[in-house]
């Protein structure tokens, strides 16, 4: 079963595009003007089912929203510039954020499982280096990938 998720209301002018990260991770989203601390700047919507997907977001612990314009592309960090609000369906900067930069998330704060795990290439201070959802362990390439890394091979 299906639902689209629905807009009580429209935010202005969102100002956002779809970006080649120009790396490994593909596609991204950047903001084309500048963003407040706490300021809900997108409000997101698409479909709703129990499938976990690429690209999908966990709305419930059964439920996920797919095919939105821009939240699917939200690259991630330990260190993120934005969260999901994922009751009201927007996205709300964590501190002032300029003009052109990618907007990102960190993965475990709405995910319960990932479609796939990753290593992280984050570059924050306390960066994970290997991204999980928040209720699942790494797998084991995730385990080899940080015994390697500890190791320092």
């Amino acid at each position: 079963m299906t639902a689209q998720a629905q807009s009580s209301r429209e935010m202005p002018n969102d100002a956002l595009e779809v970006c080649d990260t120009r790396s490994a991770h593909g596609l991204g989203v950047r903001t084309l003007v500048a963003r407040r601390r706490g300021e809900a700047f997108h409000r997101f919507t698409g479909v709703i089912s129990a499938e976990l997907r690429q690209h999908s977001l966990q709305v419930t612990e059964d439920l996920h929203i797919s095919d939105t314009q821009f939240i699917g592309y939200l690259s991630h960090s330990c260190a993120p510039n934005c969260r999901l609000d994922m009751d009201a369906f927007d996205l709300v900067a964590l501190c002032d954020i300029p003009a052109g930069a990618r907007l990102t998330i960190d993965y475990a704060e709405t995910e319960d499982r990932l479609f796939r795990q990753f290593a992280c290439h984050c570059g924050a201070a306390a960066c994970r280096n290997w991204i999980t959802g928040r209720r699942e362990g790494p797998t084991i390439e995730g385990q080899a990938y940080l015994a390697a890394r500890r190791s320092g091979t």
